[in-house]
């Protein structure tokens, strides 16, 4: 086999591959040998199929799986030589036939990078929130938690829960029809015309809003109320408590230890974004195209370009970290064992098989090296004191992260 490269990217590869045209026909040979062993045909036994009849009643089969391992294997092949660690399968461009085989392949890799001073990091802690604040988001978690739902005949306020049909029309037409969604008046994520419409409205109500060139036809099939538990003896017997006092103090303690374990997150999340500050290479577009569908995916949205612009960069960011990971967690022999993936797997309910099991444990078993790597970092790097900067809102709502 010769080939030569013609496009050669940090990441981006394409390469001109020669290869007599004999190794086609020794690949069809392995084809027709692998098909003879099951092959029935009438007149003859199973596995005693002649050769020559297999090659020619199935020779555009055979022809198509020889050309895939002949593809694959120039492709390991050239990888082996080069030292480049594939981003993505081979793409077959081009293929002439003769006496020689000249197939063209694009394919990108895992750009080659080194990565160091990534010991001892310098990470700023920042203060907990304050207690009196802690306990009232954790009561007020508990009560929502315990809240019980009651239809009412009064005009709707903010805060209530209208169960309604909504008909979306636009040009005259129909564009959608929702029957049964629940909203809550003044969420936030519903647009503010609609907020207003429905303060105030009845049960049976019929509302219209223009909303850009869209109306929402609007009926109101029920208005509830939302009740939250009062914090007393009789609730805190239903948490196991003997009082109210025991209730408050075990509160305090849960959210004490939520707040140690956010402000750890924010730390490890500044530690990872110091990590991407330290080095700047291309990354491979088809990896951040897979994360970028993982996170759309994830949060069941559609691929369009207010997403693609919304996540792109971040999908792009996260590739670039675990990259870097990966190869921290190589120079310091990070490891995670077959015991480790199969007890997340154990602890999530996941049932493995013929067709997951591969991915699953892949999958795993990478998020499992980049929390060890991020760890590990984290306990080797510097943590410094410094006064909250930001507000207790903002520290909450904060949904930029980089890591997974």
């Amino acid at each position: 086999m010769e080939y030569e490269i013609i496009a050669n990217d940090e990441t981006e590869k394409e390469v001109n591959i020669s290869i007599p045209s004999t190794e086609l026909e020794r690949f069809i040979d392995e084809e027709v040998g692998k098909m003879r062993k099951d092959l029935t045909l009438n007149g003859f036994r199973k596995g005693k199929v002649p050769k020559n009849i297999i090659r020619n009643r199935y020779l555009d089969t055979l022809k198509a799986r020889a050309m895939n391992n002949l593809v694959a294997g120039s492709f390991l092949k050239i990888l082996d030589e080069k030292k480049w660690r594939p981003a993505s399968q081979a793409e077959l461009i081009n293929v002439e036939e003769g006496e020689n085989i000249k197939l063209r392949l694009r394919f990108e890799i895992i750009p080659d990078f080194n990565i160091d001073n990534y010991m001892g990091l310098e990470i700023f802690k920042e203060e907990p929130l304050p207690d009196d604040f802690l306990f009232e988001q954790a009561i007020n978690r508990l009560r929502e938690q315990y809240a019980t739902i009651k239809e009412v005949s009064r005009p709707s306020v903010v805060d209530d829960l209208v169960t309604l049909e909504i008909v979306i029309v636009e040009n005259n037409t129909v564009k959608s029809k929702q029957d049964d969604i629940v909203v809550k008046i003044g969420d936030r994520s519903l647009p503010d015309e609609i907020n207003r419409v429905l303060a105030g409205a009845r049960k049976l109500e019929k509302k219209e809003v223009k909303i850009g060139n869209q109306i929402h036809k609007i009926s109101i099939k029920k208005i509830e109320e939302k009740i939250l538990p009062q914090i007393d003896a009789d609730f805190a017997k239903t948490q196991n408590c003997e009082n109210v006092e025991q209730l408050k103090k075990e509160i305090m303690t849960s959210a004490k230890k939520v707040e140690e374990k956010r402000i750890e997150g924010e730390l490890k999340e500044s530690l990872s974004n110091t990590i991407l500050g330290r080095m700047k290479f291309k990354v491979p577009k088809t990896l951040t195209q897979n994360e970028y569908q993982r996170m759309l995916q994830k949060s069941n949205l559609p691929d369009s370009e207010a997403n693609k612009e919304r996540f792109w960069d971040i999908a792009e960011k996260r590739v670039r970290l675990n990259l870097m990971l990966d190869k921290i967690a190589e120079k310091e022999n990070i490891k995670v064992t077959e015991e480790e993936i199969m007890n997340v797997i154990s602890i999530m309910g996941i049932k493995l098989n013929d067709e997951n099991h591969d991915n699953v444990i892949g999958y795993i078993g990478n998020i499992l090296s980049i929390e060890k790597t991020i760890d590990f970092l984290f306990q080797k790097a510097q943590i410094s004191e410094k006064k909250r900067i930001i507000s207790p809102k903002e520290a909450i709502n904060d949904t930029s992260s980089v890591r997974h």
